[in-house]
C-alpha cells in the first residue's frame, strides 16, 4: 500500500483536479443557456423560410426551376463536419466524425469522389488521423457561431454547387433535442431539395385546411431567387447553431461526471489515509507498550 505521503499527495493532485472540472462545469452551463436560446430561436425561422418556399410553389402550381433546387447525377460529394475547437466534451467529436465517414463510405460504395470540409480543429486533426484529410479546416466557428460566418460558408458552397464542383453537399451536425440529449445527424444543404415534392407531400396533410390566396410581388421565380440563397444560409447557420450548443451540452455532463469521479476518489483517498493513520498510531502504541513491558 502506499506511504501516507503519497495518499496526501493524491488527495491534493485530486482537489485540485476536482476545482478545475467544476469550474469548467459552471462555465458550460452558462455558455449552454445562450447558446440554447439562440438554437431554439433559429428552428422557427428556417422552417418559416420553407413554409414560404412551399406556398410559393404551390402558387406558382409546382413548377420551379432554380439552380440550386435542381438535383443532377452525383459524381462529388463534399461533407461539411461541424466539431468543436477544443476537447473535454466525452465522445461528441468522435460521433459526428464517425458519422461523417460512415456516410463517406456510403458515397464511394456508389463510386463517388467524397472531400470533406472541416469545420472544426477537432474534425480536422481526426480526419488526418484516419488518413482523409479535410480540403478545407475552418476554425473558431462552432463555440459561437454568427450568422456572418454561415454566410460566408453557405456563399462558397453555393458557388461550388453552381460551378459543378460539387453535386450534394451534406453537412454532418449534432442536432440539439434537450441539454442531455444531442443526436448526430447529415443532412443534405445542396441542392435544397424538390419544393414541389414537398408540397405534394403536404398537400393530404393540408386537404383539409382553408387555404389563403396570396398575392406575391414581386412574381414567384424573382421571389424564390432571393428566399432560397437565404434559405440556404439560415439553415446552415441553424446547423452551426445546433452543434454549438450540443458542444456546450456535452462539455457540462463530461465534467459533472468528471467532478463526481474526483469526489468519489477523495473519499477514497481519505477512507484510505485514514486507516493507514491508524494503523501507524496503533504500531506506534503497541511499540510503546512493549518496551514498557520489557523494561519492567
Amino acid at each position: 500500500m502506499a506511504n501516507l505521503r503519497d495518499i496526501r499527495r493524491r488527495r491534493k493532485s485530486v482537489t485540485n483536479t476536482k476545482k478545475i472540472t467544476r469550474t469548467m462545469e459552471l462555465v458550460a452551463s452558462a455558455k449552454l443557456k445562450k447558446a440554447q436560446d439562440a438554437a431554439l430561436a433559429a428552428r422557427p425561422y428556417s422552417e418559416g423560410l420553407r413554409d414560404i418556399i412551399r406556398e410559393v410553389a404551390q402558387a406558382a402550381g409546382g413548377q420551379i426551376e432554380h439552380p440550386l433546387m435542381k438535383s443532377r447525377p452525383v459524381k462529388t460529394v463534399e461533407i461539411w463536419v461541424a466539431t468543436s475547437d477544443r476537447g473535454l466534451c466525452g465522445a461528441f467529436n468522435a460521433n459526428l466524425v464517425s458519422l461523417a465517414m460512415r456516410r463517406a463510405a456510403e458515397h464511394r460504395a456508389a463510386g463517388r469522389t467524397v472531400r470533406f470540409i472541416a469545420l472544426g480543429k477537432k474534425a480536422a486533426s481526426s480526419l488526418a488521423f484516419n488518413g482523409t484529410p479535410a480540403a478545407e479546416v475552418h476554425s473558431r466557428i462552432i463555440g459561437a457561431p454568427t450568422f456572418r460566418q454561415a454566410r460566408q460558408l453557405a456563399e462558397t458552397g453555393m458557388a461550388r454547387f453552381l460551378k459543378g464542383s460539387a453535386d450534394l453537399i451534406e453537412v454532418v451536425y449534432s442536432r440539439f433535442i434537450t441539454a442531455s440529449r444531442q443526436h448526430p445527424d447529415a443532412m443534405a444543404l445542396l441542392p435544397l431539395g424538390d419544393v414541389a415534392g414537398d408540397t405534394a407531400k403536404t398537400a393530404g396533410k393540408e386537404a383539409g385546411k382553408t387555404r389563403v390566396d396570396f398575392i406575391f410581388h414581386p412574381a414567384a421565380p424573382e421571389l424564390l431567387a432571393a428566399i432560397i440563397p437565404q434559405t440556404v444560409k439560415t439553415l446552415l447557420h441553424s446547423f452551426l447553431l445546433q452543434t454549438s450548443a450540443g458542444e456546450h451540452a456535452a462539455r457540462r455532463i463530461a465534467m459533472k461526471n468528471a467532478t463526481d469521479a474526483a469526489t468519489d476518489m477523495g473519499k477514497a483517498l481519505a477512507t484510505a489515509y485514514n486507516r493507514g493513520r491508524q494503523g501507524k498510531i496503533t504500531q506506534e502504541i503497541s511499540e510503546i507498550v512493549g518496551a514498557v513491558e520489557a523494561m519492567a
